[in-house]
């Protein structure tokens, strides 16, 4: 498998721009957005005709949101996960369910005293009820595909939920986690999921081995633990924050260990929209401010 990065080639030969433009446009039928919303977490996920969004980032972000996945052209969302019940997760899940046809959406089931009471988590729940949409509770080692198996058995990209494996008492553990593979190539979304259930889903047994990671809690040092990452053993690591954070994300532990490690990483505040493309072999990644 080979992964190009903007400025950075990890196989060792650059490609030229007109055969990385062409892998773009003809071979990479896997598109993964991690688009900038500021201090938030959203990642889009389009295969062919399907489309799969992780968070959304907080309500203001809502127009950012949803211009981006028009202008992507998507019109209907298979599968909308929500992480965990943080605004800057999915603050912006409301209108996004309300703009678009949605098919499934998945949440963690978490423990009655910590379901929100905000507004934001309201709005959530009636944009649910006014599309007829219930929540499907996220479920270790439960598979989906996004799309369909074609004539020509093409196998469409399949995740697989890795967490929450247990109660909590903090949000950040009940995050869904969960490993996408297509082809030869896995990316794995963390949402804000700390050391405590990083530790917990090592200890499950679970294939968190990927070549992408999008990095836990903003690249808090609350996450991406030694073991973690080494069970990983990521090439590319994304973390989503925000320019000037007041929580000063992504924190030097989290950067020094990714660095000591050998991954190559790209941050929201740094590149602004980040995006993978990827045929099911090799993966290649374009950021908005090279």
């Amino acid at each position: 498998m080979l992964i190009y990065c903007a400025k950075l080639e990890l196989s060792g030969n650059e490609p030229p721009e007109a055969a990385v433009s062409e892998f773009i446009e003809k071979d990479a039928d896997l598109q993964i957005h991690f688009i900038d919303v500021g201090q938030g977490d959203c990642s889009l996920i389009l295969y062919k005709d399907s489309a799969m969004l992780i968070d959304c980032g907080e309500a203001e972000e809502a127009e950012t949101v949803v211009s981006y996945l028009k202008k992507q052209g998507v019109k209907k969302l298979d599968y909308v996960v929500a992480t965990h019940p943080h605004s800057d997760h999915m603050g912006a899940m409301s209108e996004v369910i309300r703009e678009f046809d949605v098919e499934k959406v998945i949440a963690p089931k978490v423990a009655e005293e910590l379901t929100p009471t905000s507004k934001v988590y309201k709005d959530f729940l009636s944009a649910l009820k006014s599309k007829g949409l219930k929540l499907t509770a996220a479920k270790p080692q439960t598979d989906y595909f996004l799309g369909e198996i074609s004539e020509d058995e093409e196998v469409p990209p399949e995740f697989e939920i890795l967490a929450p494996v247990q109660n909590y008492d903090d949000l950040n553990n009940y995050s869904v986690v969960l490993r996408l593979t297509y082809g030869s190539t896995s990316y794995l979304f963390t949402g804000d999921a700390e050391k405590t259930a990083e530790n917990d889903i090592l200890e499950a047994g679970e294939n968190v081995d990927s070549d992408v990671l999008k990095v836990g809690h903003h690249g808090s040092s609350t996450s991406t633990g030694e073991d973690f990452l080494e069970a990983v053993s990521p090439d590319i690591c994304i973390i989503q924050c925000g320019e000037g954070n007041k929580y000063g994300h992504p924190h030097a532990e989290t950067i020094d260990a990714i660095e000591e490690y050998g991954a190559k990483w790209y941050s929201n505040d740094r590149y602004g929209n980040i995006t993978l493309y990827s045929d099911g072999e090799s993966i290649f990644v374009r950021t908005e401010n090279e």
